[in-house]
């Protein structure tokens, strides 16, 4: 009934694997895909529901499509291997799914797993942040769960939306069901090394194949709070991804330019305000 698909380097799953298989729901096969077979995963024995595939080939959205290629079930749920699921998590998920008749895929609820609090914040007060949720989205500001005219995302927070089910604009990929018939099998991710942005774009083309995009607010999955990009390859990399999907997208060049130029602006002065404080430090 449940394939789990997860692309990855290998090494230590345990955490990701031991609480999907730990869960209310246990699926019928969890396929790890690696790039090739200098990669293994640590006592992948232990797991009789576990398969490797070798996707001969880097790359996180090549690696899950070679991944979706291989599942056998009607329910697919695609997940990151830092992700920890709670223990209903994935039965909330499937229920919704069999009960709706709308062509759908549905995501959790993301949470902090060092602190236990929402991974998404609420929105923020001040002049400045008023300022900012309409540089990004205009008249509309800020809005959760939706995709910014800039192509910024705003996450689901569960303190500040009303209701269990949620309609979305976009949805983190670290863990999406999906029904296996509403798979899209081609890569569509353009560049080479990390995946900037691929959720945007994966989560805009499901919308554009008729898939509504929902998170259940009641299911819950954990993951460690990703650093803020700080090295200049990194938002180059980030720049150029989220440049083609705003053009995919027909939103603003122009909004998420001026957002690329304040965010390495801030960069540039908290790296020299340290800089300061480290030379003025007394020996």
């Amino acid at each position: 009934m449940i394939s789990v698909v997860i692309p990855s380097l290998g090494g230590d799953l345990d955490d990701t694997l031991d609480s999907v298989n730990a869960g209310s729901i246990c699926p019928d096969e969890i396929i790890a895909c690696l790039p090739n077979d200098t990669h293994s995963v640590k006592d992948a024995f232990k797991y009789k529901n576990l398969t490797i595939v070798y996707a001969k080939r880097y790359g996180q959205v090549y690696q899950r499509i070679c991944g979706f290629k291989e599942a056998k079930y009607d329910y697919v749920l695609q997940l990151d291997d830092d992700v920890v699921v709670s223990y209903n998590c994935i039965e909330l998920l499937v229920d919704f799914l069999n009960k709706t008749h709308v062509k759908s895929a549905i995501s959790p609820c993301w949470y902090n797993v060092d602190t236990g609090k929402p991974l998404h914040q609420i929105r923020r007060s001040g002049l400045f942040m008023s300022f900012y949720y309409w540089l990004v989205n205009g008249l509309d500001g800020y809005r959760p769960g939706k995709v910014s005219l800039a192509g910024t995302n705003f996450g689901v927070n569960p303190k500040e939306v009303h209701g269990e089910i949620i309609n979305v604009d976009w949805q983190p990929g670290g863990c999406v069901l999906h029904n296996k018939k509403n798979l899209i099998l081609d890569n569509y991710y353009p560049y080479e090394g990390k995946a900037y942005s691929e959720d945007l774009i994966h989560s805009f083309l499901l919308r554009q194949f008729g898939v509504s995009l929902l998170v259940n607010v009641k299911a819950i999955c954990m993951t460690h709070l990703n650093p803020r990009l700080s090295k200049f390859g990194e938002i180059v990399s980030d720049f150029k991804a989220k440049r083609y999907f705003v053009k995919l997208a027909n939103l603003s060049l122009v909004r998420m330019i001026t957002c690329y130029i304040i965010q390495i602006a801030l960069l540039t002065i908290f790296a020299m305000t340290n800089i300061k404080k480290t030379v003025n430090k007394p020996s």
